[in-house]
């Protein structure tokens, strides 16, 4: 894999640049010098913790790139940690999917790999199955536009953020097998090439679908949960209609 300080002195680099600020005029917003900026984007000096959020703050980084490649520059200080290993979904994880009334999901992340998925998926989601991919699922299936209904800014949402978030967590086997199946799209090159505007909701995700049952365009929130016990190397993802006031909880 990568070495994460080379990620992170990318994305760095590539997020000054699609600003439009030279190393100077990023120095003067962040209180860095040039020339450690430029070192820092050439990966030969590794930025502190307050260096890096300094430069967060100065290129408007969102929080959830933010908190990865916080990660990622931490993951070479500390002995890593053993790996998660389950070689197939557990007939607890398959019962809890499918006790869940609305659309969900295991997905595999940063790859967007499914592993397994309920009925309600199955409806919402048609040929999205285990063993394959988000990403190529909305850019080669040709339903996925009539689905995903603001398709392009969610697709272009997911490719920035596979192409953020991968180097240095996956192999480059794997992300030259996906970059390699997904350019089988027409738009696979300009969305890979390019930054998306990135939702102020970024912590509060939300779709646009097509309703499975009722056809109608319906606004849904997405969760993307983690397992912390037990622990997992999939997260739960799930969705169901946003609701447009808070509710509040009877005893």
């Amino acid at each position: 894999m990568e070495d994460p300080h080379a990620s992170v002195a990318r994305y760095l680099r590539e997020r000054r640049e699609s600003a439009g600020l030279t190393r100077a005029a990023l120095g003067a917003l962040a209180g860095i010098s040039p020339a450690l900026i430029q070192k820092i984007e050439q990966g030969t000096r590794t930025p502190t913790l307050e260096a890096l959020t300094s430069l967060f703050d100065a290129l408007e980084v969102p929080v959830p790139f933010r908190e990865h490649l916080v990660s990622l520059s931490l993951s070479t200080r500390y002995e890593a940690l053993v790996p998660i290993e389950v070689p197939e979904v557990p007939a607890d994880d398959l019962a809890l999917l499918g006790n869940l009334a609305q659309p969900a999901c295991l997905m595999v992340y940063p790859t967007l790999d499914v592993v397994a998925r309920n009925d309600g998926w199955a409806r919402q989601f048609p040929g999205l199955v285990a063993g394959t991919t988000l990403l190529e699922w909305m850019l080669l299936d040709p339903i996925a536009p009539s689905v995903v209904l603001d398709w392009e800014r969610q697709i272009h949402l997911l490719v920035y953020s596979f192409r953020v978030t991968s180097p240095g967590v996956v192999a480059q086997t794997r992300i030259d097998e996906l970059v390699a199946s997904c350019a089988r799209s027409p738009a696979w090159p300009r969305l890979w090439s390019t930054e998306p505007a990135i939702p102020d909701n970024a912590d509060a995700p939300e779709l646009l679908l097509c309703h499975a049952d009722t056809g109608e365009a319906t606004r849904m929130a997405l969760h993307n949960l983690e397992f912390s016990l037990p622990r997992r190397p999939w997260s739960l993802v799930t969705v169901a209609p946003k609701q447009t006031a808070s509710r509040r909880m009877t005893p």
